[in-house]
């Protein structure tokens, strides 16, 4: 008799699913650790940018001569919460400015606000300034972007301002609260 060197069917059918099952779950390992880095970083992003977005609220509120938006002492009703906020810009001396934070869609808008009266319109007045001729005319000098992926924004408070910031990107979400003190208002 021969000898016969080889594989049997059943041997390499049995070699076949074994060789497969260590393939997919390889790949599931692989896939799982994809997803997991993705949702790691999306997150991260979004913590980041909401750090940003407060730690510049806290600055420019900091220093703010008086606030414009009407706040509410808290949230205790959603209904009366603020969803944008305006204020005297307090860094600018040398004229009246100021600042408005605003949602835009899922963008986070700052603006700087001036306001004149039609006679002159190189002198900056306050907001709630009147002449013989009614209330001064808002100007918008500039209008950008510095916060991004932000579902809501939320402000109250009496005396002390809380910001609540809702961040969303595909399916991951984060919320920070500050609590800010404007030192001149």
């Amino acid at each position: 008799m021969h000898r016969r060197k080889g594989f049997t069917i059943a041997e390499l059918i049995v070699s076949i699913f074994i060789g497969l099952l260590l393939v997919l779950t390889i790949s599931s390992v692989f896939i799982l650790n994809q997803r997991t880095f993705r949702k790691s970083n999306i997150k991260a992003e979004l913590t980041q940018n909401g750090r940003i977005v407060i730690d510049l609220f806290s600055r420019e509120l900091r220093q703010a001569k008086d606030i414009v938006t009407t706040l509410p002492a808290d949230d205790s009703n959603p209904s009366t919460v603020a969803h944008e906020l305006k204020f005297e810009d307090g860094h600018i001396t040398s004229q009246i400015q100021y600042v408005r934070y605003y949602l835009n869609g899922t963008l986070l808008q700052r603006q700087i606000l001036v306001y004149y009266f039609d006679t002159d319109p190189t002198i900056y007045v306050l907001w709630n300034d009147v002449n013989q001729f009614g209330s001064p005319t808002e100007s918008i000098i500039e209008d950008r972007v510095i916060g991004e992926n932000i579902s809501q924004i939320n402000f109250y408070g009496d005396g002390a301002i809380t910001i609540e910031i809702f961040l969303r990107k595909l399916n991951e979400t984060t919320n920070m609260q500050s609590i800010i003190d404007p030192r001149n208002a």
